[in-house]
């Protein structure tokens, strides 16, 4: 179009200029005649600019344009007018933005009426002399017309094709951002899958199905990306069942309770709708327990997505049955550890000790029937026996016990446990630990014991896979009045604007300020990158606490 346009201004102002020097008419005439053409080329080109796409009003004004043209030939010189060339600027148009046929046929309209004007008007006795005298002229115009007219299909051709490449491309775009998009929460998912993983290497230890339900649950909405998540659990004899779910509706237990008879027999993955709800569900069964997980379906494509919903369900489900046994085996574990040791102790005391009480009595009944019948002396000798022998009842006794009591025995357990993971750790990792460990252990309680050595655990393994350390310094003070413990390594640093509530930077140190927050204790991370992360935790004792929450 703005070629056309260009070509317009160009030929009306190089054929005014040849018409204003020519010998044709009065000067005052001819700038009449130019001021109108300039007019009306301006009003010609404003309707086609503004209604190009209009083929209607387009096809009018090429029409009056032509009709207009071709009759200021009269004046102007007929076939020799300098605006001759002008005139073919209408033709132009057409080739340009109408048909074939409409382009042709105006061709011909302007070169006949060309040829009429000046057979007619300018004396020409033949139509064959005036062909013959400006046959340049009609060969010029058709090529003209039929070069714009090819040019105007290849811009065409090209138009289209650079549109369907830029829908090509927004498409293209659309994708590539839903790839993006994708990729992101599939990596978060696997992020979340990781650090659940990380979590129930841990989680045993607790061995709280409660606890389990939370985790899973929350776990299902990061992995998921679902708006709603519950897991419903409860014993073989339905006599006490847990519910955890992220949700508003609260009738969403009672639902699942009664529903629980189609649900039970359901096998593997499977869509279940409760009320105008959509759920994702799966059964959960293990040695003595039976429940059921759920993710709401908020699209067909989501249930149909193996990647973003699918697999990831399946795994947490796979996952909390697995742990359920783990629970249960653990459990199992201890009752049989307990039992194995009440029988040991009851076989140590039964051989020796019961047996040398049993003979004490024996003996005191014995006196009791014949002392009357024996002297002073006699008596005293059998006083001596019997005290002996009570005697060496009791050493028996406190051996047992301290047998049995490493404390009694003067050993620390927890203090060696310690030093040897830290031990066997530096050396699997190929790394150097420095521990200082002050205090006595009898100070702290086993629950606190084990909530360390975890602790310990987690910051040590967050500072060689995350932090790429090669030295760990470690400070553990065991006082009455607090436990402090420091950790400090060489690492890439953490992040200084750290908080431990943020998800996303690792359930790790989540865990670890959980773990610290249950004892009221304090927990401070700093770092530099490049130059390592101090963990510092002061955790007050049991009177302490006490104290506290009174006080509080």
């Amino acid at each position: 179009m703005n070629l056309v346009f260009v070509f317009r201004y160009i030929s009306l102002l190089l054929t005014s200029f040849f018409y204003l020097l020519g010998p044709q008419s009065p000067f005052y005439f001819k700038v009449g005649v130019v001021v109108s053409l300039g007019v009306a080329a301006l009003i010609i080109t404003d309707l086609q600019r503004k209604y190009f796409k209009n083929n209607t009003i387009l096809k009018s004004t090429v029409l009056a344009e032509i009709i207009g043209l071709t009759l200021l030939l009269i004046p102007t010189g007929g076939i020799s007018s300098p605006f001759i060339w002008y005139a073919l600027n209408p033709v132009l148009v057409a080739a340009s933005f109408l048909t074939s046929l409409f382009c042709w046929g105006a061709l011909a309209f302007y070169l006949s009426s060309a040829t009429i004007i000046a057979y007619q008007f300018y004396q020409i006795d033949k139509i064959g002399l005036i062909v013959e005298g400006k046959s340049y002229f009609y060969l010029v115009c058709l090529l003209t017309t039929l070069l714009v007219r090819l040019f105007s299909g290849l811009t065409k051709e090209l138009h289209s094709k650079s549109l369907l490449l830029k829908e090509q491309q927004e498409k293209l775009v659309e994708v590539n951002n839903n790839l993006t998009e994708t990729n992101q929460k599939y990596q978060q998912t696997l992020e979340h899958v990781m650090s659940l993983y990380h979590l129930m290497e841990n989680f045993h230890s607790n061995k709280s199905t409660k606890l389990l339900t939370k985790e899973i649950t929350a776990s299902l909405v990061k992995c998921t990306q679902s708006e709603e998540a519950f897991f419903w659990l409860t014993d073989l004899n339905h006599q006490n069942s847990s519910f955890e779910c992220v949700t508003d509706n609260k009738k969403l237990e009672t639902k699942i309770m009664e529903n629980w008879n189609n649900i039970r027999l359901k096998r593997g993955t499977f869509s279940y709708t409760i009320g105008s709800v959509s759920y994702l569900m799966k059964t959960i069964r293990s040695s003595n327990h039976v429940g059921v997980i759920g993710v709401k379906v908020s699209d067909i494509n989501d249930e149909n997505n193996p990647f973003l919903l699918k697999r990831p369900f399946e795994y947490l489900a796979e996952l909390s049955e697995i742990m359920l046994e783990r629970i249960h085996m653990d459990q199992m574990m201890d009752q049989m550890i307990i039992i194995e040791e009440q029988n040991r102790i009851a076989n140590e005391i039964h051989d020796s000790v019961s047996q040398r009480l049993f003979g004490i009595v024996y003996a005191l009944h014995s006196l009791q029937v014949k002392g009357q019948e024996l002297t002073e002396e006699e008596l005293n000798q059998e006083y001596r026996f019997l005290s002996q022998s009570a005697n060496t009842t009791i050493k028996e006794l406190r051996s047992a016990i301290y047998q049995l009591s490493s404390v009694k025995k003067g050993e620390k357990p927890f203090l060696v446990r310690l030093k040897k993971y830290l031990d066997e750790y530096a050396e699997l990792n190929d790394i150097k630990i420095n521990y200082q460990i002050f205090g006595d252990e009898t100070c702290i309680t086993d629950r606190l014991k084990q909530a360390l050595y975890r602790v310990i655990c987690e910051a040590c393994g967050n500072a060689v896979r995350h932090g790429e350390c090669s030295v760990i310094d470690l400070h553990l003070s065991l006082l009455e009045e607090k436990t402090v413990l420091i950790i400090q390594d060489d690492g890439i640093g953490i992040d200084s604007t750290f908080e431990g509530n943020k998800k996303e930077k690792g359930i790790g140190l989540v865990n670890m300020k959980n773990i610290v927050g249950s004892f009221a204790g304090t927990l401070s991370i700093k770092g530099i990158t490049g130059a390592g992360t101090g963990i510092q935790i002061e955790i007050p004792a049991l009177k302490m606490q006490e104290a506290q929450e009174v006080s509080g």
